[in-house]
């Protein structure tokens, strides 16, 4: 029961209602974790309430009670009015309204996570469907001149700067435009690992056409796949189309996260080379 907020003396005060801002939310969630404690502000979110019948409510000791609000009011969870004799605890709901923006924050959409959820759904189809040869085809328009666009593809530089999905970091890469020209390329991402392709230019038709195979190898430097990378640039000097088209065959046993990383990852890594245009 919480009726003893309601019958304040004659000689009472209003209490300040206005709240005591941010507290920090490490804290709080701490001190909302203990189960008493959460139940004193289930209580208090009804209405306010003295200290005995906040215990009341909860069905414990009145000194329990008060170290449970001594606890929530040190962690800026609830306010305890001092109204003469009487203590009347109260939440402080600017205080939640700060933790419910702070949670709000991590309730955003995260485009990693829908990356991770298509990648792992891909994997799921593959492993389903081992071995098939697989075509890719993906579109993206960049707000650059094709010649830009084509130096981003070609100059290991600037390649370097967007050829890594979100995460990752571009470890090693060796790129020329020319026909026959060896193609290395090695990721890495945070706790050592390091993910190595190798491949070659097979046809080159500057600032138009460019296709190459890469594929990732195993530890002996064994390709896992054969995969033909096909990229054609059209459009105009204010943007470019990039048309790529990726087609897996041969495909080894034990690939299949390799191959179903296919699409997903070139998915990611067109955007970073938009938004690495978009940027200036």
């Amino acid at each position: 029961m919480t009726t003893g907020a309601s019958s304040p003396g004659p000689d009472a005060q209003p209490a300040d209602d206005s709240g005591g801002g941010s507290p920090d939310p490490q804290r709080a969630f701490a001190a909302m974790g203990e189960p008493t404690r959460y139940r004193i502000l289930e209580v208090l979110a009804q209405s306010a309430s003295t200290v005995g019948g906040v215990a009341e409510a909860i069905g414990a000791l009145q000194p329990q009670t008060t170290k449970h609000l001594q606890a929530l009011e040190a962690a800026g969870l609830i306010r305890v009015h001092k109204l003469g004799r009487r203590r009347v605890a109260s939440l402080d709901r600017s205080a939640f309204a700060a933790l419910a923006a702070h949670l709000g924050g991590w309730a955003g959409p995260d485009p990693d996570a829908d990356a991770l959820h298509a990648y792992e759904q891909a994997i799921a189809r593959e492993v389903g469907d081992p071995g098939r040869s697989r075509i890719v085809s993906l579109r993206a328009v960049v707000a650059a001149p094709a010649e830009a666009v084509w130096r981003a593809w070609t100059d290991p530089r600037i390649a370097g700067r967007w050829w890594a999905p979100p995460h990752f970091e571009v470890r090693e890469l060796s790129l020329a435009a020319e026909e026959g020209s060896p193609i290395r390329f090695a990721l890495g991402e945070p706790g050592g690992a390091v993910y190595r392709s190798a491949g070659r230019v097979l046809e080159v038709d500057h600032g138009r056409r460019l296709v190459f195979a890469l594929a990732p190898v195993d530890e002996a430097g064994e390709a896992l796949f054969d995969a033909v990378h096909t990229v054609e640039l059209t459009g105009t000097d204010a943007e470019t189309v990039v048309a790529l088209r990726i087609e897996a065959t041969g495909i080894r046993e034990g690939a299949a996260e390799a191959v179903a990383g296919l699409e997903p990852g070139w998915t990611q890594l067109l955007g970073a080379l938009t938004a690495y245009f978009d940027a200036g």
